[in-house]
């Protein structure tokens, strides 16, 4: 008994940080045998809350690429979701070998090339005790090219010359993310605060 109280306070500690400025809350939603988590954080002094898919894998090994995650965003003012006009949809790589500066990225749907804006941050060591190295890339993407992509029956990125297909499991994932864009719906979809995990 007296040897958990430590360990007890010591949780109690770091859950209770999660709500200094920022609320991070995670709804679990069953998407076949896969569960999908949404997250959602509130910045009071902004009063900003973003929405955010937690990263969900697309593919493992695939040429020089180890991985690659996926993890779509969008944000509004307040507590009442708005519908976004742009989605910040991520993606998490990581790479055996040196990444390209002038790295090219398509997405195509339905046969249909899209290109769209992005930004890019290198990550060092983003698998402990191995050379490899990671990148996130946010691309600005038209909320009307989402639906697009929700209801395609084919979905592929390419890097370069890899060619990555999102399966039906990922595509039922961003369907069920759509939904949370309905205007109107609160979001506080949860009452727990927890950590946000990471792919890796």
């Amino acid at each position: 008994m007296f040897k958990q109280t430590p360990l007890l306070l010591a949780l109690i500690l770091s859950v209770s940080q999660l709500n200094v400025g920022q609320s991070p809350n995670q709804t679990a939603v069953s998407v076949g045998s896969h569960t999908t988590k949404t997250e959602t954080t509130y910045d009071a002094e902004k009063d900003k809350t973003i929405i955010k898919l937690a990263p969900l894998q697309i593919s493992g090994e695939n040429g020089k690429y180890v991985s690659l995650h996926m993890s779509p965003s969008f944000s509004f003012s307040g507590g009442q979701v708005v519908t976004p006009s742009i989605i910040d949809f991520e993606l998490q790589t990581v790479v055996r070998g040196r990444l390209r500066t002038d790295l090219y990225v398509v997405f195509m749907i339905d046969g249909e090339k899209v290109f769209l804006s992005s930004s890019r941050w290198a990550i060092k060591r983003p698998v402990p005790g191995r050379v490899w190295k990671g990148e996130r890339l946010v691309f600005r993407m038209p909320y009307e090219t989402f639906v697009k992509i929700t209801k395609a029956n084919s979905f592929e990125i390419k890097f370069d010359a890899v060619t990555f297909s999102v399966g039906e499991t990922q595509q039922q994932a961003l369907r069920d993310f759509l939904t949370y864009m309905k205007p109107g719906t609160p979001s506080d979809k949860s009452a727990d605060a927890v950590a946000t995990p990471r792919p890796y």
